[in-house]
């Protein structure tokens, strides 16, 4: 993933800290990330199959329902 510099002015940072803080995203990364790609299929850049279609090529962790209840109860316990 290439890094980008943005320069936000305080009301676009309000709203990423804003959106984060009450858990929408887990961070203000993503939340740009997703604000980004939203705007994209809004002005018919990129369609949503494009974007999942980027997704799907992603390799993620395969959990099961069962092991992500249990990661999350160790984590509770962490805390």
């Amino acid at each position: 993933m290439q890094k980008t510099k943005l320069h936000l002015g305080k009301a676009e940072e309000e709203a990423l800290d804003n959106m984060v803080e009450v858990g929408l995203f887990i961070s203000r990364d993503e939340d740009a990330r997703a604000a980004i790609l939203k705007y994209a299929m809004d002005m018919v850049v990129l369609s949503r199959q494009a974007i999942w279609q980027e997704m799907e090529k992603i390799k993620r962790r395969k959990v099961t329902p069962a092991q992500l209840a249990k990661d999350l109860e160790t984590l509770e316990d962490e805390s």
